[in-house]
């Protein structure tokens, strides 16, 4: 039992890293999802940007009209590979982090494991001691006494 209560401050650490990790990998799933969706709206914003400009050059445009459609375009096309090469970082980012927490929560159920192991190791000890001590009394017990 002396080992088991030893090992609870390891588990309990040992759980408290496994929690702080998980937490670390939902916070950048989250922040991986806010930048996917600003992603899917610079996107949507050049999707309609090119509509306005199709149905004006329809209409007709002035050189300097095609110009800074073209310097903007340009923009948004940048802003868009920023936005991508950000996410691919964040996600390698968040397999390092998983890969963290899984070892993490790995080891925390490791020691759960041998706790349990041991408390089951200490339980059967101590029935033996138990069943001994019992032996010896009842091997001690005068004969002829009515001990109930």
């Amino acid at each position: 039992m002396n080992r088991v209560k030893r090992m609870l401050p390891v588990l309990r650490l040992a759980e408290l890293e496994a929690n702080k990790a998980g937490q670390a990998l939902a916070m950048i799933q989250q922040r991986i999802q806010v930048e996917d969706n600003k992603l899917s709206q610079l996107q949507s914003y050049q999707q309609d940007y090119r509509q306005q400009m199709q149905v004006s050059g329809q209409a007709g445009m002035t050189v300097e009209r095609l110009r800074l459609f073209d310097g903007f375009h340009q923009q948004l096309d940048r802003a868009i590979n920023h936005q991508r090469d950000l996410i691919v970082h964040m996600q390698k980012d968040q397999e390092r982090v998983r890969d963290h927490w899984r070892q993490l929560d790995i080891r925390h159920k490791s020691l759960e494991k041998m706790i349990e192991r041991l408390q089951r190791e200490a339980d059967v000890q101590q029935a033996r001691n138990e069943q001994r001590n019992h032996d010896e009394f009842a091997r001690r017990r005068p004969e002829g006494s009515n001990w109930s």
